[in-house]
């Protein structure tokens, strides 16, 4: 199973890769928990800033092993799959995905939790869980919907009807859609964009994006909290003595 999902760092980036092909990278119990493991320890370790998520040319993910699913029995919150949901959703790190061929259920679904999403005119998408008697998971009932608009997400999720990757840029769930050969090079450059950048204030930032829809003026108090503590934290003050003096800031004077 190891060789089926390989975790790199390298410069700041965790690069996750599912490598399964054979099964177009069909997820299991074991590579969902290693998944999971991943991000997970990623949130601890210093030397991550930013994570890459890909699959292998002509396939990010068909979603789940069907057989390796109904084997593992009862369904629970423990299970490697939830597993894997809950470390997406509560990950300060960017995610940055870049999706080549198929991307069905929580290959799709996975990509709502992306901060940036990249993917090749051969890319496509997929939400059939109404097919297989199940219902939306991954938060994807919420955040489909957000993106796209009630009629759209009613129509993606009920009829359950593959789609091109046209359609996903044009409801959000792709940011730009590039050439096969440029979609890793292009994706792993934002990744390093943004592990270059200072690790607090970009938690700070995402946190603040990923916040729950609420009053302007709550929003706005919750910014200067952060904002006022970034302020005083090593990064803000060396890159803003940098810009003042003129020179290159001194990262070691805050990481």
């Amino acid at each position: 199973m190891d060789s089926f999902l390989l975790t790199e760092i390298a410069d700041g980036v965790l690069t996750i890769t599912m490598n399964r092909p054979a099964r177009k990278n069909a997820l299991t119990g074991a590579m969902y928990a290693a998944f999971a493991g991943a991000l997970t320890a990623a949130e601890q370790d210093p030397a991550v800033r930013a994570v890459l998520i890909r699959g292998v040319p002509g396939a990010f993910s068909a979603g789940n092993d069907l057989q390796d699913f109904l084997a593992a029995g009862e369904v629970r919150e423990t299970r490697p799959a939830h597993q894997l949901i809950r470390a997406l959703t509560e990950t300060t790190l960017p995610l940055v995905a870049a999706v080549d061929g198929v991307a069905v259920g929580i290959g799709t679904t996975m990509l709502l939790h992306c901060d940036f999403v990249y993917a090749s005119p051969a890319a496509s998408f997929a939400l059939l869980f109404i097919n297989l008697g199940l219902c939306p998971e991954a938060g994807s009932s919420l955040l489909l919907p957000r993106l796209a608009g009630y009629q759209k997400a009613a129509e993606l999720l009920l009829l359950g009807e593959p789609f091109d990757v046209a359609t996903a840029q044009a409801i959000g769930l792709v940011g730009e859609v590039l050439a096969a050969d440029a979609l890793l090079p292009h994706a792993a450059g934002v990744a390093a964009k943004l592990a270059a950048k200072p690790r607090e204030a970009m938690r700070m930032s995402k946190a603040l994006l990923r916040r729950a829809e609420e009053p302007l003026a709550a929003r706005v108090d919750a910014e200067i909290v952060d904002f006022t503590a970034l302020l005083k934290r090593p990064a803000a003050r060396e890159i803003m003595s940098a810009f003042i003096e003129k020179r290159a800031p001194d990262r070691s004077r805050y990481e």
